[in-house]
């Protein structure tokens, strides 16, 4: 996981949500169904994906492609049933927004993660123990991968909140899927380093540092552990 720097809010996001909270005043309405009707609701998403994040997952860092694999999603899932006063307060809480990715919940296989993970039913994450990817600037510091693996751990800056953290979101599925992902990743990245140092007579560090540094690549926070005594 990595820290999102979260942008300016789009003019066109502001001036709807203005009128989008005046719906709050009638209790008989959904929340959740107020955020969903958000007309600027594809140009946000799209937005956020490109400008803030890369085209990566904000939780697995995987490469989205198809925005329509991935969806805008609440860190701090809204419950308005529980409290509906705090509901209202994060639904257009543009730092509680970010970008997580769709696909793997659509596969039978594979174990459901990120965004969807958390809003499993019967699954309650403790917020106050969760990692905030807009929040927290060196999220990096709380995780240290196996390379060998691909599994992602907990380093000792808060071992409780960094372990909670990877329950909620299942990065090290049972079915090994992330796990795997990453390892295939850095098996693309060294032969992408190596024949681009090939082509333009570059040096290899170089080469690895600047690809590195545009923070574009699937499991780009993997690859800077890896690489962690060049970067």
């Amino acid at each position: 996981m990595r820290y999102i720097e979260k942008r300016d809010i789009p003019d066109y996001f502001q001036e709807e949500v203005v009128l989008l909270k005046a719906q709050f005043k009638d209790k008989s309405i959904k929340i959740r169904g107020i955020f969903d009707s958000l007309k600027c609701k594809a140009e946000l998403h799209q937005y956020m994906l490109s400008s803030e994040q890369n085209g990566l997952c904000g939780y697995c860092e995987s490469k989205i492609e198809i925005i329509e694999h991935s969806h805008i999603e609440h860190i701090e899932a809204i419950n308005e049933n529980k409290d509906r006063e705090r509901a209202e307060e994060l639904v257009f809480d543009y730092k509680n927004l970010i970008v997580s990715c769709d696909c793997l919940c659509h596969q039978e296989k594979k174990g459901v993660t990120c965004g969807h993970r958390k809003d499993t039913k019967g699954f309650k994450p403790d917020y106050k123990r969760f990692l905030s990817p807009t929040k927290i600037e060196n999220l990096r510091d709380y995780f240290k991968y196996i390379k060998e693996s691909g599994f992602i751990g907990a380093t000792s800056l808060d071992r409780d909140k960094a372990i909670h953290t990877l329950e909620v979101l299942n990065l090290n599925p049972p079915d090994n899927y992330l796990p795997e992902a990453r390892k295939k990743a850095l098996k693309k990245f060294r032969t992408q380093v190596i024949d681009k140092a090939n082509k333009t007579g570059r040096s290899i560090k170089f080469v690895a540092q600047a690809l590195l540094a545009k923070e574009n690549l699937a499991f780009i926070s993997f690859l800077r552990f890896v690489y962690k005594d060049i970067v």
